[in-house]
């Protein structure tokens, strides 16, 4: 039992250390039609940024599109952004989380598509990578 008037001190815990953010990709081998990039947290799968340039890839009902996937629940999110615009995030869903963002572009065109972890204000992005519509 305390006493009245008593004071008890907890300490914060130590603010903690960015994580460590690694990213892998694989691609279509003829011409950047497809593009997955898988992003890990401290050495754990997160989750993975995607271009569906067709119908049909990575499950995708449209062409054009750029698709993010939270798999781990570790308070990041996924954010695929293509061209700088169009942005496809789980910022503030919990996981499992997809989202899509598609639109029309002129067939055979060029993009470019960058994927991060996001938190907070808190972002680590990865190489951006040339896509192809």
């Amino acid at each position: 039992m305390f006493a009245a008037g008593a004071l008890v001190a907890v300490a914060a815990p130590p603010a903690s250390a960015a994580p460590n953010v690694t990213f892998t990709s694989r691609a279509d081998p003829l011409d950047m039609g497809w593009a997955e990039i898988v992003m890990y947290i401290n050495g754990d799968r997160a989750g993975t940024g995607q271009w569906a340039g067709d119908p049909g890839d990575f499950g995708s009902s449209t062409g054009d599109t750029i698709i993010a996937r939270d798999s781990a629940s570790d308070g990041y999110g996924i954010q695929v952004t293509l061209d700088g615009s169009r942005v496809a995030t789980t910022r503030g869903h919990n996981a499992p989380y997809t989202d899509r963002a598609s639109g029309n572009l002129p067939e055979g065109s060029r993009h470019d598509m960058q994927v991060c972890v996001v938190k907070g204000s808190y972002s680590a992005c990865g190489t951006v990578y040339g896509v192809k519509a």
